[in-house]
């Protein structure tokens, strides 16, 4: 077709000027011909064709929906002189004589009709019968269950803004009502399998008939946007009774376009035509995106469900030979699109791309198809692909699929891998992650973050000419109340990245997460709903197995010796698991007879159940405004929902665990929340706290000054040229101008920001897709200006390999209480500074299985104890499942040690300097001290021990300080070999310098460091020792010490994701030491060291015994197997 040919180069070129519907004419033409060529170029002619068969196959379907259904039987108002079931009885007879087949009822009745409507007067009596059965399965309840599943007889309803959700209210106490769904509604769930198996291809069809196909008068403004008026652009967008301004499609895609194509059974051209806006495409539509359906012209009635079209569209070209390569090819070469219809040619431009979320992913996508060489890097581990995925094609798109509730944690697509739910295919990321990973110009480096790994002056030092950030949201936000932070409550994000990222909820994982019912989520978000969603899944796979593991280690281990040792608390929470998995193992039994699913939300209501906890109503809820769909599928798992419930205080037990939530009665007046002076209780075990996040801006927080900030975003700026101007935020996503850029510039060195971390682009993973389409050109422009280069791409890529691989050099595992592991990690090497220290995975790829556990190390912080040119020391004590395993690591292995973290340790100079550490604190005191003394201060180290077996590096120790005091809590002291020092029998650490200040012990060799001239006091070892110090600074050791002492305490909180304020494991309360009163909450793992006297050492207790039980038990299970 010549003029279909000339007019996509004019189309490509920009000589001719589209509007939108001659742009829609031009690809739709062009969209049959290259499905025709990739069929061809695929060898899988017959296959395609099939495709299209089948779509089409569901015509007759649609006609019979449309004449029979909706005209004829929606306005039947005669009588009906037969039965429903004489009339199903009669329809089956005429389906026999016809000779058609009754497995696919619908169809054959819908043939029938399409012959007797051929010719209405010759079956004016089959046509009047079959109408009759149409309106009686369409009014009558009874009738209706005949054709429930039959997407012929879903017609579109009426929609009500204020009622969205199908809800029945239950009492819940005398003065509470709580909200769930109706019993006929829920669905059973059980464990992490993917939730929603997505409409069959007759309701995709359906929906796709239900379009209008807007496209042919501009009117698509699913794609584009509902304006307030057609056609006056100046008067904006309109905003729906919710108050939520009707966008469309953040990407613009050619919705209408890609319905057409599918409607007329092109698959692969549908796919096309829907990757020209959107090559990222695996990454939305079903249960990810609906700014689409806001935005559909249907606004009265339900809307067309566009996101189930799109994965349709996905998946049916999926489901063809050499599925994944058509996607593959189409993400670089779409003869569809006016740019990047082809991967430019290596410009020597290089890129950091810091997150591989759905931002960062993108933008790597856009940046390699414009030439450039983009290196992606994000702080969580990222699993290797296997080698066979890279080098050769893969076939079927079975060979990439996984049962999600036992599927690789590959840790690619940051929150779509983490954040999202099974509710999501996550298999479709290992599309977009393969696309990436084949490609020569894109490199992929896991637990590196910028800020500690890599610094912007190391990027350009590397020789890269842009960053771009996009490392999503961070500082999940503190609901202010009493007891928070007590143990039970953690951040919902806590919870959601310990369960999809360790594998906690995985039957073969080693991974602790300990959860409780009832639970109560307090929040109104998508991340408070799903969190609820997967407490309740998560809570039976917990059960599971501990009674599992219970049981199978009970023959050879025990009773007696698992249950030594453990609390009275301990003991009564491992019956209650106990019991609770017993009652699971018998409904499964139960269910198992009886041929169906189990039904565990009956026993999950009668242990307490997960309530959602909002401030207001369902309906002013983050939740229902934006994704009211989610909401609706998250309560038929039997949640529960508690509107108008601000929360004031949590109460403890007896063992200082949460025992239940204190809120303030909220009423409504006029619309308007408001406070009333009633309290109302909720039982609960476990509250999870999902209160919204702030954008990440980090790394201003570690560097100030380099970055200009507009509240708690980067300020947006636009670039003109080589400068660069301040713009204000815009209004939304689809505005003209975002302001890409922050306030950076560096020579002519520019840093863009998008996805979460941008405030007109966050809150959804299409927005962040949408960010990187908008902001890759501008990115473009900006290198453009810059000097051309030419380099060697392969001498890059080997040098960034080299820089951001870490892998064991040796290991030495002498002493049988520490290992000492060195790494060969070059660039974490150079930045490392004394006292900052690491998070240590092993990949579970790699990781062996023994019976039925995967050896695999989830999470574990280490300490930095030095640097030796590109390898850094770590010593590891030998207690807890994931350091046991650390003993398993052979050199050369590969694995993840993201950081440096942490703050380093303040070094000042000339002072007096007395460090009192434990065990774990002389594996950090082997780097401080040196540094310490080369600053010209002295140093006295309290070295406390529990034996001395347990000392190690004695030498090294000794060059770290100016004079040591050995103590040793059991057993012979340790040898002092310098006068200065001395060796003590001694467990109390405050007593010990008692007597040292009061000159009743002290070196041999002469007088030591006297406490009076102290200038600084660092305390590094157990909660115990930091709390001993605490109280004693202000009473028995007051005396010895200056007035003016500066106590410092290293916070050992529990960890995970150790990026300064993502997960929030980390969150440690400070308090006024003069009053006692908290005053704010600080992530440890961005500033460990925090003055003595501030540290809410009880919270702290309470925040490293979250998970005190299951980590004994899965120290007792690495025992066993």
């Amino acid at each position: 077709d010549a003029g279909l040919g000339d007019g996509l180069l004019a189309y490509r070129l920009g000589t001719e000027v589209l509007d939108g519907q001659s742009r829609s004419a031009l690809l739709l033409g062009v969209a049959r011909h290259l499905e025709a060529f990739v069929a061809r170029l695929f060898r899988i002619e017959a296959e395609a064709g099939a495709l299209q068969g089948q779509t089409r196959s569901h015509d007759g379907v649609m006609a019979f929906q449309k004449h029979f259904v909706q005209r004829r039987a929606r306005r039947y108002r005669g009588a009906f002189p037969r039965s429903f079931a004489d009339l199903q009885q009669w329809l089956d007879e005429e389906i026999r004589r016809h000779g058609f087949s009754g497995a696919d009822r619908e169809w054959a009745i819908a043939r029938l009709g399409e012959i007797w409507l051929a010719d209405e007067a010759a079956f004016a009596a089959e046509m009047e019968g079959l109408t009759q059965w149409c309106a009686l399965a369409l009014s009558d309840p009874q009738a209706a269950r005949a054709v429930a599943a039959w997407p012929s007889f879903r017609l579109p309803q009426r929609v009500d803004p204020t009622d969205l959700v199908p809800l029945e209210r239950l009492p819940r106490g005398a003065c509470l009502e709580v909200q769930t769904a109706p019993p006929a509604r829920l669905r059973r769930r059980d464990g992490f399998h993917l939730t929603d198996t997505r409409m069959g291809a007759r309701g995709v069809q359906s929906e796709v008939h239900y379009c209008l196909y807007c496209h042919d008068h501009d009117g698509d403004f699913c794609s584009k946007g509902f304006p307030e008026k057609k056609g006056m652009p100046e008067l904006g967008l309109k905003i729906d009774p919710l108050g939520v301004t009707l966008t469309g499609c953040p990407l613009e895609e050619k919705i209408s376009e890609m319905h057409l194509l599918k409607r007329d059974g092109f698959g692969v051209a549908a796919l096309a035509m829907v990757m020209v806006d959107n090559p990222m495409v695996p990454a939305t539509g079903h249960r990810i995106c609906n700014d689409c359906m806001k935005a559909c012209i249907y606004q009265k009635q339900d809307p067309v469900n566009i996101p189930e079209i799109e994965t349709r569209v996905l998946t049916d070209v999926l489901g063809l030979p050499w599925g994944v390569e058509i996607y593959d090819l189409l993400t670089r070469w779409n003869p569809l699109r006016d740019r990047q219809y082809l991967p430019k040619p290596y410009s020597g431009r290089k890129v950091l791309v810091a997150g591989m979320g759905p931002a960062g992913f993108t933008m790597a996508h856009h940046l390699t198809q414009e030439g450039c060489a983009v290196v992606g890097i994000d702080g969580l581990k990222i699993e290797p692909l296997p080698a066979q995925w890279l080098d050769a094609p893969v076939r079927d798109w079975s060979e990439l699929q996984e049962d999600l509730d036992e599927r690789l944690l590959l840790g690619f697509g940051g929150v779509a891998e983490y954040g999202i739910t099974v509710r999501w295919d996550k298999n479709f990321l290992k599309l977009i992650y393969l696309s990436l990973a084949r490609r020569a110009r894109f490199q992929l480096f896991g637990g590196v973050r910028l800020g500690g790994t890599i610094t912007l002056d190391d990027a350009w030092a590397l020789g890269f000419d842009h960053v771009c950030i996009a490392t999503g949201a961070g500082l999940p936000r503190i609901v202010p109340m009493g007891e928070s932070l007590a143990r039970g409550m953690r951040q919902a994000s806590d919870f959601l990245m310990a369960l999809q990222l360790t594998g906690a909820g995985k039957k073969s994982s080693l991974a602790n997460l300990q959860v409780r019912l009832p639970a109560v989520v307090i929040g109104g978000g998508l991340t408070a709903v799903d969190t609820a969603t997967e407490v309740q899944a998560y809570y039976i796979k917990q059960v599971e197995k501990v009674l599992e593991r219970y049981e199978a280690m009970l023959p050879t281990v025990g009773e007696e010796k698992l249950h030594a040792g453990l609390s009275q608390e301990d003991g009564q929470i491992l019956e209650e698991f106990l019991v609770h998995g017993r009652a699971v193992r018998a409904e499964r039994q139960r269910a198992a007879a009886a041929g169906e699913l189990p039904n565990f939300v009956p026993l999950l209501q009668a242990w307490g159940g997960v309530t959602l906890a909002y401030r207001k109503g369902m309906s002013q809820s983050p939740a229902y405004t934006r994704n009211h769909e989610e909401l609706i599928k998250a309560m038929q798992e039997g949640l529960l929902y508690a509107e108008g419930l601000d929360p004031l205080r949590a109460e403890l037990d007896v063992y200082g665990h949460i025992e239940r939530m204190v809120f303030r009665r909220m009423t409504e007046v006029e619309g308007q929340w408001l406070n009333s002076s009633a309290e109302v209780e909720l039982p609960a075990r476990a509250v999870f706290i999902a209160a919204g996040t702030v954008p990440n801006t980090i790394y201003e927080r570690e560097y100030p000054g380099t970055f200009v900030l507009d509240g708690d975003h980067f300020q947006t700026h636009i670039a003109h040229g080589e400068a660069l101007q301040a713009v204000q935020v815009a209004a939304h996503c689809k505005a003209p101008e975002a302001g890409p850029f922050t306030s950076y510039a560096h020579d002519r060195q520019r840093i863009s920001f998008l996805g979460d971390t941008h405030p007109v682009f966050h809150g959804s993973v299409v927005k962040a897709i949408a960010s990187a389409k908008a902001t890759y050109p501008q990115v473009m422009a900006v290198l453009g200006a810059m000097p051309a280069l030419a380099d060697d791409l392969a001498a890059f890529r080997t040098r960034m390999a080299d820089a951001l691989t870490a892998r064991v050099l040796r290991i030495d595992r002498t002493n049988p209480a520490v290992a000492e592991l060195w790494v060969r990690a070059p660039l974490a090497a150079r930045n490392f500074r004394p006292g900052q220290f690491f998070r240590l995975q092993t990949f579970e790829a790699t990781s062996p299985m023994q019976s039925g556990t995967r050896l695999q190390i989830p999470v574990l912080t280490v300490s930095g104890a030095g640097v030796e040119g590109d390898a850094i020391r770590l010593l590891v004590l030998q207690w807890g499942t994931g350091p046991r395993l650390v003993g398993r690591l052979q050199p050369g292995d590969q694995l993840v040690l993201m950081g440096p973290t942490g703050a380093p340790t303040h070094i000042p100079r000339g002072q007096t300097i007395l460090v009192v550490a434990g065990r774990w604190g002389a594996a950090v005191m082997l780097d401080i001290g040196p540094a310490l003394r080369a600053a010209g201060n002295r140093v006295l180290y309290v070295a406390a021990l529990g034996r001395a077996s347990e000392l190690d590096h004695q030498d090294e120790l000794e060059a770290a300080a100016d004079q040591i005091l050995w103590c040793t809590a059991t057993g012979p002291c340790i040898s002092a070999r310098r006068p200065q020092d001395c060796a003590v029998a001694a467990a109390d650490m405050v007593e010990l310098l008692r007597a040292y200040g009061a000159g009743e012990i002290g070196p041999e060799g002469g007088e030591g460091i006297a406490l009076p001239t102290v200038d600084r006091l660092m305390v590094m070892g157990s909660t115990g020792l930091l709390k001993g110090f605490q109280q004693a600074l202000k009473g028995e050791l007051q005396p010895y010490f200056r007035a003016d002492l500066q106590a410092t305490a290293t916070v050992g909180s529990p960890m995970q994701c150790m990026l300064k304020g993502v997960c929030a494991q980390c969150l440690q309360w400070q308090i006024d030491p003069e009053t006692g009163q908290r005053t704010r909450a600080v992530f440890s793992c961005a500033e460990q060291d925090q003055p003595l006297a501030w540290v809410d050492l009880d919270n702290l207790t309470a925040r490293q015994t979250q998970n005190r039980l299951l980590e004994r038990l899965s120290s007792q299970w690495l025992d066993h197997v």
